[in-house]
């Protein structure tokens, strides 16, 4: 046991990285992969034999994860599943919509968000009638750890807006997906056989989603 052990180096396809370890009282390991450096918080009795082996076995995935395009970089912003060129400040054109002239990132993000409520809104009421279902209300909100949630006793809808990155497709996936909780309120397979009945190619969508895959 390395008790109060110190930061370390660890390689990967030949190149060495530095790793952070940061003591907790907590039962599990974790890891995380930021600005070309390992970061681990684990319990104080936690030995570095132990660490390295769980660098083995998610140190590289980690790293691929963490080099995958961002929705939003310095000079570019995916919207829909197109990538656009944007500056600090400047003006975006979208198409159907008024030019938008923004301040910086944040202003924009700030005035896509009505923008993208109206198109999703549009999307949740075609499938509303295609699947047969009653209207809810549509919110668009900041979340982190879901894409969507359905509230089956308040009727409402909420859409995170992070999907606004995604193309048409993946958007309406996720679409059919809080939609047929109206119809079957758990994840079993008969929830499943409604998604897949309006949505055929929900998995490829929700494989895309989970990766990252803006197009």
């Amino acid at each position: 046991m390395f008790f109060g052990m110190k930061n370390f180096f660890y390689k990967v396809n030949d190149k060495e990285y530095e790793v952070i370890v940061t003591h907790k009282r907590i039962k599990n390991i974790h890891y995380r992969f930021k600005d070309d450096k390992f970061y681990i918080s684990c319990h104080p009795f936690v030995g570095r034999h132990t660490l390295i082996n769980g660098l083995n076995q998610f140190g590289e995935g980690l790293i691929k994860r963490s080099s995958k395009e961002k929705p939003i970089g310095d000079n570019y912003i995916y919207l829909f599943g197109e990538k656009y060129i944007i500056n600090t400040s400047g003006k975006l054109s979208l198409s159907g919509y008024k030019e938008i002239n923004y301040k910086d990132h944040d202003d924009l993000l700030k005035k896509l968000k009505p923008i993208f409520k109206d198109i999703i809104t549009q999307r949740v009421r075609y499938y509303e009638g295609l699947m047969n279902v009653p209207s809810y209300t549509i919110n668009v909100r900041n979340m982190t750890s879901r894409y969507g949630s359905n509230s089956k006793y308040s009727k409402n809808i909420n859409f995170a807006f992070t999907l606004i990155h995604y193309s048409f497709a993946i958007i309406d996936s996720v679409v059919v997906h809080e939609l047929a909780h109206i119809l079957v309120f758990n994840h079993s397979k008969k929830f499943y056989d409604v998604v897949y009945k309006y949505y055929p190619d929900y998995d490829s969508c929700h494989t895309k989603l989970r990766k990252g895959v803006f197009k």
